[in-house]
């Protein structure tokens, strides 16, 4: 008798321990989050902007993976955030990403970075400017 008291009594704890257990967050926290996730993708643009001369095609390319998935996790946080205007960094970003997409293999390093220039000043501005709109610190 008592083991079926306690099973019940520990059920609705186990469940919520099974499905993470997680609170959802407040408009704050993924305010929060999001401005956290924007400095993170701001950061890898600023790594991809500051490729060099003795920078490796490797570099470059990894640089660029790095953009893409903190661009990704921007996107999937700004779900969650009601007054986040994320259309104009993701229309930066994609013509970024075009961009390096379309750089030719026999482009040097050099020719890529000045190829990829214009656009990451456009994704720097709209990260900018979104970074304002949510009062990111």
């Amino acid at each position: 008798m008592k083991i079926a008291h306690f099973s019940v009594v520990a059920l609705p704890f186990m469940l919520l321990a099974a499905c993470g257990g997680q609170a959802p967050q407040s408009v704050a926290d993924q305010q929060a989050q999001l401005c956290t996730d924007l400095a993170r993708f701001n950061t890898s643009v600023a790594t991809l902007k500051s490729m060099s001369p003795s920078s490796t095609v490797s570099d470059f390319r990894g640089a660029r993976d790095e953009v893409k998935t903190n661009f990704e996790q921007v996107k999937l946080t700004a779900q969650n955030v009601k007054n986040a205007k994320v259309a104009e960094l993701e229309t930066a970003y994609q013509d970024l990403d075009s961009t390096i997409q379309n750089i030719p293999e026999t482009a040097t390093l050099q020719q890529a970075m000045d190829s990829v220039s214009g656009q990451v000043a456009a994704v720097e501005a709209a990260r900018a400017q979104m970074d304002a709109d949510l009062n990111c610190p």
